[in-house]
């Protein structure tokens, strides 16, 4: 027994080692493979990221995840590895490639899989197979064909009035009676947003922008369920998270969620349910119709099929999805719009002279060919849209079986392809001096003297991707077109803006760290859609001549 013990005892050091030995031995032969005999082994990129994920992973969790990619564009090209597994293309061909119709590829499952709350719970979004998403989207185009948002543009008028309003009111109550106190135009925008949403979704306003609202806390909840489930979705581990949800971490985590996510759900699961009492009203004419999203989704019909559109936990999805879609990207779009009018005193009198010529007051500005005919503020929301894009990052998209071909380079199947949008933007072979403000960049001299070539003009609007494009582009970009104009034009027809002389929130500064240095640039902190900070504006009633 004595002797059994001590082979035991000597024999135990030799496991230890050997196991420690073939530890090494295959981490050293995963470097080695990712780094040479990887299909991606080709691609430049950093050293730590081609054999690892976690470089990605920690400039999600800072929201900079943007920054690095676009400093990685700088230092190697428009086409690197960022992942060992990934490779992100910012181009305009190979952007209108893999989000087109040639592009083969589907949404990454690891990734739009870790977003729901609940594993059951999916949207037009989140939806990665591509037979239910072509069936969600054609029941979503009810809510979204053009006689519907001309029903819904009311709603985007009153509210947007209202708001103009209470600035109204601000502006005589600064200290010289004439420009208004600093206002966050991150908050303010929220508040306006969510108000419009809530009467499109919910049937109902929100009244979010009144002074004594109770729940101008309700933008920070949908804010803190984005930065705690964005560093997730891009983790090493999310795999893992997606196969766990329906496995009883989606039990788990009902009881482990923080405070304010329950609260979230909680906010839209009622306001959905008291919008589902009224329309059960609407139909046993107990109350008058009321065109807003949820009556074209309430009982619609696939068009192809015959069959039912979605049941009421579907419905439910969608209507949480177009609230945080709807109103997190429009507001991202209508604060940094402030941000430049306050900083650039005569793109604003250029786009305020052609409004004012256009409208000879607010209450004429409507969607038609009038807004549509007014190029300069076309151009400046297109400049904004490239500066400040609602969603910064790559999206992510892996190929299919069958491989796929993007400018002339083959990928195999499971490669993560990508092109990263805020890279696109600030791409200076598309984009000369992309980090100067410059709306002239999107009209051909015969519209503006200070306008560019019509080779420049086709060339920036071949890498406008704002919306997305192809099947999987943003359904909602008309309305937001529309909102987008209908709050700048009023905005600007009834105000002149200035930025706070002092409180410079918004803006980059060398003290924000690397990539956020420059003055003139407003600020996006990346959790899918950006995050904001200000800027803290001023405004003064416009005079008339």
């Amino acid at each position: 027994m004595a002797i059994q013990d001590a082979l035991d005892t000597m024999q135990y050091p030799l496991v230890v080692s050997s196991t420690i030995v073939l530890g090494l031995t295959y981490v050293l032969y995963v470097v080695f493979y990712r780094l040479y005999l990887h299909p991606l082994a080709k691609y430049p990129g950093p050293f730590w990221a081609k054999i690892s994920d976690i470089p990605s992973w920690l400039y999600t969790r800072k929201q900079d995840r943007h920054i690095w990619l676009l400093k990685l564009q700088q230092q190697y090209g428009p086409v690197f590895r960022y992942r060992p597994d990934a490779v992100v293309m910012n181009t305009p061909s190979a952007y209108k490639t893999i989000f087109g119709p040639k592009g083969n590829v589907i949404k990454t499952e690891s990734y739009y899989r870790s977003w729901p709350h609940n594993s059951k719970i999916t949207n037009i979004w989140n939806v990665t197979n591509i037979e239910a998403h072509a069936r969600k989207r054609r029941v979503l185009n009810n809510a979204f064909s053009d006689k519907a948002l001309r029903g819904t543009e009311e709603f985007v008028h009153s509210n947007t009035d209202r708001w103009l309003e209470l600035i109204k009111e601000k502006s005589h109550q600064g200290p010289d009676k004439t420009w208004s106190k600093s206002l966050n135009m991150a908050e303010e925008v929220n508040y306006l947003v969510f108000d419009i949403l809530g009467d499109l979704c919910f049937g109902k306003q929100f009244n979010m922008k009144e002074p004594e609202s109770d729940i101008k806390h309700v933008p920070d909840l949908m804010a803190g369920f984005l930065e705690l489930l964005a560093p997730i979705t891009y983790s090493p581990y999310a795999g893992l998270w997606v196969w766990l949800k329906p496995r009883g971490l989606d039990w788990l985590l009902q009881y482990t969620i923080p405070e304010s996510l329950k609260k979230w759900q909680s906010f839209v699961a009622k306001n959905l349910d008291d919008r589902t009492k009224a329309q059960e009203e609407v139909q046993k004419g107990m109350r008058p119709e009321r065109r807003d999203f949820f009556h074209y989704l309430f009982g619609a019909k696939d068009p192809e099929t015959g069959g039912p559109g979605y049941d009421l936990h579907e419905l439910y999805g969608e209507c949480e999805l177009l609230t945080i879609a709807g109103s997190d990207t429009t507001a991202i779009v209508t604060a940094a719009m402030a941000f430049y009018l306050a900083r650039n005193p005569r793109i604003q009198e250029k786009l305020a002279n052609e409004v004012l010529s256009a409208y000879e007051s607010a209450s004429e500005i409507k969607g038609g060919l009038k807004l549509h005919n007014c190029k300069y503020m076309r151009a400046f929301i297109l400049e904004v849209l490239r500066m400040a894009p609602p969603v910064p990052a790559e999206l992510a998209r892996e190929v299919r079986p069958g491989g796929t071909t993007v400018d002339g380079q083959f990928f195999p199947p499971g490669t993560l392809l990508s092109t990263c949008l805020y890279c696109l933007n600030y791409n200076s072979d598309i984009y000369p001096e992309p980090f100067i403000f410059r709306p002239e960049r999107w009209l051909t001299k015969e519209d503006d003297p200070e306008g560019s070539s019509a080779d420049e003009v086709a060339l920036a609007e071949s890498g406008h991707c704002a919306f997305s494009t192809g099947t999987r582009g943003c359904i909602g970009k008309n309305l937001a077109w529309l909102e987008m104009q209908i709050v700048l034009a009023k905005m600007i027809h009834g105000f002149e803006i200035r930025p706070d002389s002092v409180d410079t929130t918004g803006a980059g500064s060398p003290s924000l760290g690397e990539g956020r240095e420059n003055v003139e640039q407003y600020q996006l902190y990346d959790a899918f859609v950006a995050m904001r900070k200000g800027p803290m504006v001023q405004f003064k009633e416009r005079a008339r001549a």
